[in-house]
């Protein structure tokens, strides 16, 4: 039998050869009844995964308690409890044993319904712990389906992943039957330069666990049953890439200096700890960009500050006398958690009509952030009031202690013709090119991908962007796909921006890449794109 290959659509590029471990269709819509004969087989299964979050949490809270962060461990420490919670196990052997479910959707149901009868307690201490029920039915279900961390080692398929799976996982490359490229799992798998293909389709669950394949994600294909020259072609392509992140990792203490003395600082994008620790070993000098909305997606209300400070520490915790920018959530759009579902408003808009939600955001950013240098994000910024109504509330929170930057994103046109206001207000800029380039130019994600910021209008807005932050004298960022982007990143270092933020797998690429460049053949040249752009477009605003 020869090669077979299936198609999907790339979410992260990259090759990986090797054997896969097929998961689960953990979430997938498979409502198939479990006959009476094999219920028991279930239950046990469910009791088995119940038992194993509670051991994975056990794990977790030691080391938070090994780190100092006792009150930490203490959050941690009540979902082992919850595990063996007898009305838990009740439901969960009820869902089995009566109605045929089979033990991921028993479990995730049983956590699902015990949280929402602990969110209608008027006791504030315990209606909060609705939102650590649902996390342990999440990681229990998906125990349940096969989902381990750090077990696979391996290409894995899939359904769909969280991002925090894809960062668990410790896998090679995902391949997964659903998903898109703007999943947040996808955003996560780029970080980590991990290869990642998506929507394949259900026939990818035809592959054999164990069978060998070349996942080449960049050609959107997966060969299954591939020949020895695909194979060797695969690794050497692999070695390559190996080399690569070890020389980034050799020149790490190396500053990102062009080679007329030009300085740029690269930092790191990051929702996960696993994301920090890469950039960190390829020579980031922290992070620009937290995504603090990803590990809430699926919350059923506004994260408590327990929650939320619980997570930030880990995540912040190597970044001790390093930059960590934490992104205020940006909910909405894509990224619309279940409480917020029919909202037509995001990012700060929806924060500032949530005034506890936004104080309670700030405290665990306060509280988390330890040593590091501190920095806080306020996503889709429009004017300058929106940061000022933010700053007072961080000044009630802080309660005497010192207060982090404050600064906007900048990713909307509204944003770009009020710059001067918004920088005058802000103690740094930073340009979600993404964003930016969407609203702009009118295109989705998908198209989108390649961050076409040299494109007349856009490149304009960014100029007019960092014109603005040097007027006032504050740095400026990029954290959008552009900032690794071979061909945007030297006209983004020639028009003035200090720092870049990019994918923690890329930081060693980019820092390469600035050490190649002469600043001053940069400026010029992003001087004549924009003479000729603006000629191009009849001199046409933004």
């Amino acid at each position: 039998m020869g090669e077979l290959t299936l198609h999907g659509v790339t979410a992260a590029p990259g090759v990986a050869a090797g054997r896969v471990t097929v998961l689960d269709q953990v979430g997938a819509a498979d409502t198939r009844k479990v006959p009476p004969d094999e219920r028991p087989s279930h239950l046990e299964q469910a009791r088995l995964a119940l038992a194993t979050a509670a051991v994975e949490l056990e794990v977790i809270a030691a080391g938070l308690r090994a780190s100092g962060r006792d009150q930490e461990a203490e959050i941690v420490e009540t979902g082992v409890l919850m595990a063996s919670d007898p009305g838990l196990i009740a439901s969960v052997e009820s869902y089995v044993n009566d109605s045929g479910m089979q033990a991921p959707d028993a479990i995730r149901l049983a956590a699902d319904e015990h949280a929402d009868a602990l969110a209608r307690i008027e006791d504030p201490v315990l209606s909060q712990r609705a939102d650590d029920v649902r996390s342990l039915g999440r990681r229990a279900s998906a125990r349940a389906a096969g989902l381990k961390p750090g077990a696979a080692g391996s290409i894995v398929i899939a359904s769909t992943l969280g991002p925090a799976d894809v960062a668990e996982l410790g896998a090679t490359g995902i391949v997964l039957a659903g998903g898109g490229i703007t999943a947040h799992a996808a955003i996560v798998a780029r970080s980590l330069g991990l290869p990642m293909l998506v929507g394949v389709g259900p026939e990818v669950f035809g592959v054999r666990d164990g069978e060998e394949v070349v996942l080449d994600a960049g050609q959107a294909m997966l060969i299954v049953r591939p020949e020895r020259d695909r194979i060797a072609a695969a690794n050497a392509a692999v070695e390559l890439e190996r080399q690569a992140r070890q020389t980034s990792i050799a020149r790490r203490l190396r500053a990102a200096t062009t080679t007329d003395g030009h300085r740029v600082t690269v930092l790191a994008n990051a929702s996960t700890l696993a994301e920090v620790v890469e950039g960190l070993e390829q020579g980031a000098e922290g992070v620009g960009l937290v995504r603090s909305e990803l590990p809430f997606l699926e919350a059923r209300s506004w994260p408590t500050v327990e929650q939320q400070a619980g997570l930030l520490s880990l995540v912040l915790a190597p970044l001790s006398d390093r930059i960590a920018t934490v992104r205020l959530f940006d909910f909405g759009g894509d990224k619309t958690p279940p409480f917020l579902r029919g909202t037509a408003t995001r990012g700060i808009d929806l924060l500032l009509e949530a005034p506890v939600a936004l104080r309670a955001q700030l405290a665990a950013i306060v509280d988390a952030g330890g040593r590091a240098r501190l920095r806080i994000l306020v996503p889709m910024v429009t004017s300058p009031e929106q940061l000022q109504a933010v700053r007072a509330t961080l000044e009630i929170v802080l309660e005497g202690r010192p207060s982090p930057l404050l600064g906007a994103m900048i990713e909307t046109s509204e944003a770009v013709a009020a710059a001067p206001a918004i920088a005058a207000a802000s103690d740094f800029l930073s340009l979600g090119t993404n964003d930016l380039t969407q609203a702009i130019l009118g295109t989705d994600r998908d198209s989108a991908r390649s961050a076409p910021v040299t494109s007349p209008a856009v490149l304009r807005a960014i100029d007019a962007t960092i014109r603005a932050a040097k007027d006032a004298r504050i740095p400026i960022d990029v954290c959008g796909e552009a900032a690794s982007d071979a061909a945007a990143m030297p006209a983004l270092v020639g028009l003035g921006t200090d720092e870049l933020s990019v994918a923690a797998a890329r930081v060693g690429l980019v820092r390469e890449s600035v050490r190649g460049l002469d600043f001053a053949a940069c400026r010029e040249a992003a001087k004549r794109l924009l003479v000729d752009q603006v000629a191009h477009a009849g001199g046409e605003g933004i």
